[in-house]
């Protein structure tokens, strides 16, 4: 089985060499590469090319010129790629030799997407900071499993097989974080067959620019998630209003002190969804006094006349 390795790369010139060594050292040798920049410009694609001139395997780059955004360029990706299976990798982490080894037994089963085992990474140390294990749930009831929680990591732990982004499309343009765990419960509503690899085998790197830093966009992001999916009838509905109403109460604290009104807002639709929630409603007061407490202006300054 031909395997086809994705990287989408955006100012990736600084750690990406460790990412295209981890792929030269794989023990399953039928892959190619495909790294889609998006839109930087540093030295990512003179590292490619040097990569490219030391393997016999098929080696393609491309940049859009202009920075889409991820959905789009790993779109790109899959647009180029050419193998039975896609084995996404992010710039910034690495693979195990035997990590192409272990998801293409697993989807060999008859799977159509193979989650790895994780070790996170502290490139600020150069240390482990523990592994992570998907959930047994995940493979179980997959579509329960990422309602309730980003319970994939990252992308690169995931490969899947042509056949079913044939039939789930592409990644939703419209988030900027959490693309990925949109595309995988769409993959779960498309009745896609997840398998444990069984094997920690991607090292996932965390850093001050990775995704896990921007709190306010992620919880924004996180109620984009849950309104998208606020009907789906594979969930039960009180899951489905309780998920919703947490995270519009978690952005809802988040935006307090720039933009009471909106944090009212917010608090509000969670406590119509889940009223049960009792916290909720202190939450709610507390934003709405702020809302309608005076804002403080500057100083006001007197001239003086001759």
């Amino acid at each position: 089985m031909k395997i086809s390795v994705l990287i989408a790369a955006y100012n990736a010139g600084a750690f990406i060499a460790r990412a295209l060594e981890s792929v030269r050292t794989q023990r399953h040798a039928d892959w190619e590469l495909i790294v889609v920049e998006d839109g930087s410009h540093d030295d990512t694609e003179a590292l490619v090319a040097k990569f490219a001139a030391s393997v016999s395997q098929s080696v393609r780059y491309d940049n859009a010129g202009v920075n889409r955004g991820v959905a789009a360029a790993r779109n790109r990706l899959l647009e180029l790629a050419e193998g039975e299976a896609l084995a996404f990798l992010d710039a910034d982490d690495w693979w195990s030799p035997r990590h192409l080894e272990s998801i293409h037994a697993a989807l060999e089963t008859g799977a159509d997407l193979a989650v790895a085992g994780i070790e996170l990474f502290d490139l600020v140390t150069d240390r482990p900071l523990g592994r992570y294990a998907p959930p047994e749930q995940l493979f179980l009831d997959p579509t329960t499993a990422l309602f309730e929680n980003s319970c994939i990591m990252t992308c690169s732990s995931i490969a899947l097989t042509r056949a079913i982004v044939a039939r789930v499309g592409r990644f939703d343009s419209s988030f900027q974080i959490g693309e990925d765990r949109d595309f995988w419960v769409r993959c779960a509503l498309a009745g896609a067959r997840f398998a444990d690899a069984r094997d920690v085998t991607c090292h996932y790197a965390k850093h001050a620019t990775s995704t896990m830093g921007k709190t306010l966009l992620w919880a924004q992001q996180e109620v984009a998630f849950y309104e998208k999916y606020r009907a789906i009838r594979e969930v039960p509905d009180v899951l489905r209003r309780d998920r919703l109403a947490h995270c519009l109460a978690n952005f809802g604290r988040l935006q307090r002190a720039a933009d009471p009104v909106a944090s009212t807002c917010s608090l509000w639709r969670a406590w119509k969804l889940a009223p049960w929630r009792p916290s909720l409603v202190p939450q709610l007061v507390f934003s709405a006094g702020s809302a309608l407490r005076p804002r403080r202006r500057g100083p006001k300054f007197k001239t003086s006349r001759p």
